[in-house]
């Protein structure tokens, strides 16, 4: 079996300011911002929102 070596190069969009965008049109700060994003994942999600119960609590 021979390995196909030809690949066809992916283009990353992103949101930024409302509209649909590749991200290889960002200037550097935007480009910046977009490096330093993290990708949602439902565990962090759900610990975030028990630390937000338990802020809730002593608060009260």
């Amino acid at each position: 079996m021979t390995e196909n070596t030809n690949r066809t190069p992916c283009e990353v969009f992103s949101r930024s300011m409302g509209f649909i965008r590749p991200v290889k049109n960002f200037n550097i700060g935007k480009y910046s911002e977009f490096c330093e994003r993290k990708t949602f994942t439902e565990a962090n999600s759900l610990s975030a929102g028990q630390r937000h119960c338990d802020l809730l609590k002593r608060a009260a």
